[in-house]
């Protein structure tokens, strides 16, 4: 067998003991036969098999031993079958010749490290970074006086194997808890993801409920003002027959000295309808028309100044509270109908739905329990009662249906009950005195401003209840 190939290329001169008897096998047992390789683990004998592998390969197949010669010519790759490295294993047990020529070509090719081991320098040897293997290598080859290197290789690659184990389960504590956060920051993400669906989801309904409030609010000032124009037109119309009427006021004057009571009462109710139209549409008083004018026509003078009866009041004013008593006490509502004149206007489902009413009834049921309590009030202090109610919502009932002493109302459509008292409370003459029972805060305050006296339902219902 040749001895390994050179760093240069150049196959070196092999030595003494490899020339005598490399190609002579020594059999089993015989005088200076190799003794069995110590056992160390495989990883550790990997490196001096591949060096043994490396000299199969180098070698004359006339020096090698018999059973390994068939393997010369195959690939690193399939030396590398466990059949063969058993195979080369027993021949370095067995044969000196070559062990020997292993033993060499790992020495030659480790000279640096053979030398550290040598001087039992095992320790520097590992702290140099060569590894454990090659360590154990070199103690091989060396036979008994690298037993010791064999040892300290052995205990390096435990030392190796210990640190590689800590780092192991240190990686794999580290992993764990990378995975754990990994899974944390998933189910956070996902957590977000759902939250960020869900306002997505609400930022769309808001969108969608602000588009319809602004076409709400579009539609409802379009209407606003077609009836701001509807009610322009209505004033309009009431101012030219205003102005017709007060024309043939005059020419009745001037005709006959002397007008018919009725006449002026319709002209002075047409311009109260026409005042409290303005002030429910909004719209100032024009040219001086108004109360004033018609204060100074026919609902304010019976005949000439100073030929005929006082002037009537412009104004009409509230009655007076009994002196310790509250304006909504059923005892104040009995003395106001007992005045002279006095004109009851009841806001009739204001006062039937109310939670001391008859809010738990039918309709026709709380009407009927209603006009009972006021026809008998009406007879009881000889006073005009009128109870209007919304006439939209109770089918084809007459506009006015006699009940002895009491009026009853029902509003045509389109027209609330509220507005037909104020109607009726400014069609009044001014020195009637008017009584509005109702709660509706908006009606009491509409009221209030012709001049009526005002009070809460609680009052008529306490009053007809008490014996």
């Amino acid at each position: 067998m040749s001895a390994p190939m050179g760093p240069n290329g150049e196959r070196p001169r092999p030595a003494p003991a490899a020339q005598s008897g490399l190609a002579a096998q020594a059999g089993p047992g015989g005088p200076g036969g190799p003794g069995p390789l110590p056992e160390v683990p495989e990883a550790l004998l990997s490196g001096y098999l591949d060096a043994a592998l490396a000299t199969l390969r180098a070698a004359d197949q006339g020096e090698l031993p018999g059973p390994l010669r068939q393997y010369q010519t195959w690939t690193p790759k399939r030396l590398r079958h466990q059949r063969v490295l058993s195979l080369v294993r027993r021949t370095l047990d067995l044969d000196q010749s070559f062990r020997k020529a292993v033993d060499e070509r790992v020495l030659q090719e480790e000279e640096a490290l053979a030398r550290l081991v040598r001087a039992g320098r095992h320790a520097e040897a590992l702290a140099s970074g060569e590894t454990p293997e090659a360590v154990a290598r070199v103690g091989l080859a060396l036979g008994a006086e690298g037993e010791a290197a064999v040892r300290s290789a052995l205990a390096g690659a435990e030392n190796e194997l210990d640190a590689a184990r800590e780092r192991a389960e240190a990686e794999a504590a580290s992993a764990r808890a990378a995975r754990d956060e990994l899974r944390a920051v998933k189910d956070e993400l996902r957590r977000v993801e759902r939250e960020r669906r869900t306002l997505a989801d609400r930022v769309e309904g808001l969108e969608r409920e602000l588009a319809q409030s602004a076409a709400a609010v579009r539609a409802a000032r379009d209407d606003a003002a077609a009836e701001q124009r509807r009610l322009s037109g209505r004033v309009a119309e009431l101012q030219a027959r205003l102005g017709e009427s007060q024309r043939n006021y005059r020419a009745l004057r001037r005709s006959s000295g002397q007008v018919d009571p009725a006449v002026a009462e319709a002209v002075g109710a047409l311009e109260r309808d026409l005042e409290t139209l303005r002030r429910v549409a909004g719209l100032a008083e024009e040219g001086g028309k108004g109360r004033g004018s018609a204060s100074a026509g026919p609902a304010g003078s019976g005949s000439e100044p100073g030929s005929g009866p006082a002037r009537r009041p412009e104004r009409r004013s509230p009655l007076a509270v009994p002196g310790g008593r509250g304006a909504d006490d059923p005892e104040t509502l009995a003395a106001w109908m007992a005045t002279d004149g006095v004109l009851v206007l009841v806001d009739g489902y204001n006062v039937t739905k109310h939670p001391q009413g008859f809010a738990d009834r039918g309709l026709e049921d709380q009407r009927t329990l209603l006009l009972d309590r006021c026809r008998r009030l009406a007879r009881r202090f000889g006073a005009e009662v009128t109870v209007v109610f919304d006439g939209g919502t109770v089918g084809p009932i007459p506009t006015r249906l006699p009940l002895g002493p009491v009026e009853v109302v029902f509003t045509d459509a389109g027209r609330t009950a509220d507005d037909e008292i104020v109607v009726r409370t400014n069609a009044a003459p001014p020195d009637r005195p008017v009584v509005v029972v109702t709660s509706d805060n908006e009606l009491r305050s509409r009221v209030s401003a012709l001049g009526a006296t005002v009070t809460r339902s609680p009052a008529l219902l306490g009053l007809a209840a008490a014996r």
